[in-house]
């Protein structure tokens, strides 16, 4: 029987406003797909009535819900329902809910939902797996639609499709032919494509019955006008949310292009800015300030840019500021590598984020990276990728097999006076793959050349050979990681030891690091 996925995430910020108490905590579920009836699959017959329950009342626009055949049916959304009435003669029946599905309270289910009935092989049709770019590197849209049009018919489309919050549309159940595949955000809800206003592109595929196509389509807007702003939320005392008629993209030191001004004439310490999560058609940009009190402020703002690169103009708005404080604490969002995390790249980068901006200078004295058997502590470079995250780079490659550990240390407090708890995290990182070198001295044999063999002990690895005359020699090149050094002397040239050809070895397991040359490795080599 054929399986249905419904995936929900979370992932739009909603506009925070200072309100009173409710006397329960805010819903910030998103809406799931509870039941479905009858269950999707492969059936004897297409179902007549499908009914669509959610967790709870949901809010959705008719033309979200698209039915495959479009004859087939008829669409009633009310409270916690979708109800269908369908009549199809295919042998197949196909409901795609859109990802601009939200509760009442505007909770977005983020990722489209996808419900297929049939009486049909699944073999008996074709499969797209398209992947939609934002030319600049911006996020795919909650509006964004993937049409599929069946040659010659360029006028309606077959089948409408949603993409998945990566990007991914997975259109399944397409009979064979040729077909003209349109992508693009429907940001006017028109479920048309204005190239000169909306990001879109076009492709023609042939879809063979039983295979699977894939194909990367980036949509892209002609566009030479910059970005508007066109509201202002105040969320707190230290936190603005500027909204953009469309997206933007945003730089560490974009602060910058922000100037706040009191009422009497006074500059506003800027901190930062970043880009506020969420699937929005539109760019939602965070500034942290100085503590602000409830009076008349003056925002102005100009250079931020678009994705195409268009800067913004100069724009000015007033706002009242509050006295109230955040509803979250300052904490870590995120740090890597996770506590435990093995194999890590061994010259990073690594990562941490927090839930609200801290100062650099401050907070690179309390975050440290040691390798935990001999106490040593790794020098690098802490850098600021955000208003409220930072990178960190070793200085020199990690030693492989090792365990390491990230300690962000007490004692910071944040702007509101949140003091930050202490934490710690271990990892293991990978072999570097930059090489090192072993050196010593060969001893024992008059021969005039021999043949030393560097194999990976406990570890894969590739066995590497070279042939030096006895004495001192330099065995280059060799990756990080643990290895058994021997040597012999090659009489019948195989390139391999022989029983009877003489031989020697290091006694133990010799240690390479990267960028190091591991001295000493003496071999005596015995008859």
């Amino acid at each position: 029987m054929i399986k249905y996925g419904v995936i929900v995430l979370l992932v739009l910020t909603g506009c925070a406003k200072v309100v009173a108490p409710s006397g329960g905590p805010e819903d910030k579920s998103s809406p799931e797909v509870v039941s479905v009836f009858p269950e999707p699959g492969h059936v004897d017959s297409i179902p007549g009535e499908v009914r669509i329950l959610f967790s709870e009342r949901i809010r959705l626009s008719m033309a979200d819900v698209q039915i495959y055949p479009e004859q087939a049916g008829e669409v009633i959304i009310r409270d916690k329902e979708i109800d269908i009435s369908a009549n199809p003669d295919e042998g197949l029946l196909i409901v795609n809910i859109s990802s601009n599905l939200e509760d009442v309270r505007g909770n977005s289910a983020a990722n489209p939902v996808n419900l297929v009935w049939n009486s049909i092989p699944e073999d008996s049709f074709a499969t797209a797996d398209v992947t939609l770019l934002r030319h600049g590197e911006g996020s795919i849209t909650s509006n964004a639609r993937c049409e599929f049009y069946l040659l010659p018919d360029t006028t309606t489309p077959r089948i409408t499709y949603y993409p998945d919050t990566t990007g991914l549309v997975h259109a399944g159940w397409l009979s064979s032919g040729d077909y003209k595949i349109i992508s693009y955000e429907d940001i006017d809800q028109s479920r048309s494509w204005d190239p000169e206003r909306e990001p879109g592109t076009s492709n023609e595929i042939s879809l063979p019955s039983g295979e699977l196509i894939e194909l990367a389509m980036t949509m892209t807007i002609i566009d030479s006008i910059g970005p508007r702003v066109y509201d202002l939320l105040v969320l707190d005392s230290w936190h603005l949310e500027v909204l953009w008629n469309e997206q933007i993209k945003i730089d560490a030191d974009d602060f910058e292009l922000v100037n706040i001004t009191g009422p009497d004439s006074m500059p506003v310490d800027i901190y930062g800015v970043s880009l506020s999560s969420g699937r929005s058609s539109t760019g939602r940009m965070t500034v942290f300030t100085e503590q602000l009190s409830d009076t008349l402020y003056s925002f102005s703002i100009q250079g931020v840019q678009d994705l195409a690169g268009n800067p913004s103009l100069a724009d000015t708005l007033e706002f009242w500021a509050t006295d109230s404080l955040p509803s979250a604490k300052l904490a870590v969002q995120s740090a890597y590598p996770a506590d435990g995390g093995v194999q890590i790249p061994p010259l990073g980068p690594f990562f941490i984020s927090f839930s609200d901006w801290v100062d650099q200078s401050a907070i690179s004295l309390l975050y440290s990276v040691t390798r935990v058997a001999d106490s040593t502590v790794v020098t690098g470079d802490f850098l600021r990728t955000s208003a409220t995250a930072f990178t960190f780079i070793p200085h020199s490659d990690l030693l492989g097999d090792r365990q390491y550990r990230i300690d962000l240390n007490s004692g910071y407090v944040s702007l509101q006076g949140d003091s930050l708890k202490g934490e710690s995290w271990t990892f293991t990182p990978a072999w570097s793959q930059r090489p090192g070198s072993v050196s010593g001295t060969v001893s024992g044999t008059g021969a005039a050349v021999v043949t030393m063999v560097v194999a990976p002990a406990g570890s894969d690895g590739e066995i590497q050979t070279a042939v030096f005359a006895p004495g001192a020699y330099s065995f280059a090149e060799v990756p990080g990681g643990r290895y058994t050094v021997s040597v012999f002397v090659d009489w019948n040239s195989d390139s391999t030891w022989n029983p009877g050809e003489p031989y020697g070895a290091w006694p133990g397991v010799v240690e390479v690091f990267p960028g190091i040359e591991t001295e000493g490795i003496n071999i005596q080599v015995v008859p």
